[in-house]
């Protein structure tokens, strides 16, 4: 079960107990510190509890308020490295969950504005765990972004430069569990992708779904970001038992947010629980028809999903009704170009509904 952890009282997990986790694609990694001036960049338990709230909102799709939020944080360090983290993660997400990447160059200005300074800090600090943590986030949401756009060989370099500085931050405070959420969606990730080009290499996967449940049980608020990255994990592994459970709790957790729908409905696609997923894929395809901006891309793979669960539970009429309402939005050239096969398939899925009914079936 997933628990939102104490921000005073930590359980700690030992490294000798037995731990039994998106695809990279939509993996994102808030992992957000307010500094504690001083010789480190460990952040209070004060600033601690706005981050925490900060993923609240963003894992309930409430983006705006997050954005809010970060405002109210005071980060005088030069180059506001900690406000451009925090909001190229905002960013990341906000992006991710419209399949609308036009913030592209905003989100690299503020991850390259936090890394120089998170750089010169290790240098000049080079026993501060927290600087090595946060360097390795800004390389790790680089790596889940050219992940995103197929960019293998960028996602495989800036990945192991966050593996890099995530260790080193381990390597110095062992208790900074937060790390082994890039940790355990590095090693497990870099294990599926490459493992099939490279069967030489060392297999992770089950090391990093270890390393996520580590970032679950007992980090300082990256409990949420490695419960997705687990859930993700497990779908990949065909153990859609545990991922649906996961995705649950963060149902509940985040009112309906639209991480934990992409979990469920995803989970039960690939478990083949049609019933469960036609409904996760139609309070998504909801979710979306209530935004007033949008590019229509998840829109329409939600509809085509949820189509195609009616059609094989054989409720033809409503599989129809589906599949017109995919048809009938106005969606942009761009992304009815990026929809083509599914576009083609609807039209024969209609065409075979149209058959059944002729035939009186």
């Amino acid at each position: 079960m997933i628990r939102n952890n104490s921000i005073v009282k930590r359980s700690r997990a030992r490294f000798h107990r037995k731990i039994i986790s998106g695809t990279i694609t939509f993996i994102f990694i808030p992992l957000f510190y307010i500094p504690a001036f001083g010789v480190s960049l460990r952040p209070d338990e004060s600033r601690i509890a706005v981050v925490v709230k900060v993923i609240d909102h963003v894992f309930s799709d409430s983006f705006e308020t997050a954005y809010s939020m970060v405002e109210t944080i005071n980060d005088t360090l030069p180059g506001r490295p900690f406000y451009n983290l925090i909001t190229a993660s905002i960013l990341h997400a906000e992006m991710t969950d419209a399949e609308d990447f036009s913030e592209k160059d905003s989100f690299f200005s503020r991850l390259n504005s936090s890394k120089k300074f998170f750089q010169k800090w290790i240098k000049n600090n080079p026993g501060d765990p927290w600087g090595y943590y946060f360097l390795g986030t800004v390389h790790a949401y680089k790596s889940v972004w050219h992940g995103q756009h197929k960019s293998w060989l960028k996602t495989l370099i800036e990945g192991l430069k966050a593996r890099g500085k995530f260790a080193r931050a381990l390597e110095i405070d062992p208790g900074l569990y937060d790390a082994y959420a890039g940790l355990g969606n590095f090693h497990f990730w870099s294990s599926v992708k490459l493992g099939k080009y490279l069967p030489i290499l060392k297999d992770n996967r089950e090391k990093g779904l270890s390393e996520l449940r580590l970032a679950i049980d007992s980090s300082y608020f990256s409990s949420r970001p490695a419960a997705t990255g687990l859930a993700w994990a497990l779908i990949n592994q065909g153990r859609f038992s545990e991922a649906s459970k996961i995705g649950m709790e963060l149902h509940k957790q985040s009112s309906g947010g639209r991480v934990s729908l992409w979990i469920l409905g995803s989970a039960y696609w690939r478990w083949g629980r049609l019933k469960k997923a036609e409904s996760f894929y139609g309070e998504l395809a909801e979710s979306f028809d209530r935004q007033e901006k949008q590019n229509y891309y998840n829109l329409v793979f939600c509809r085509y999903r949820r189509g195609i669960c009616l059609f094989l539970m054989k409720k033809y009429e409503d599989a129809r009704l589906e599949f017109d309402t995919l048809l009938s939005y106005d969606v942009p050239k761009k992304t009815r170009d990026r929809h083509k096969k599914t576009y083609e398939k609807t039209k024969e899925y209609l065409e075979k509904i149209d058959r059944r009914f002729e035939n009186g079936k």
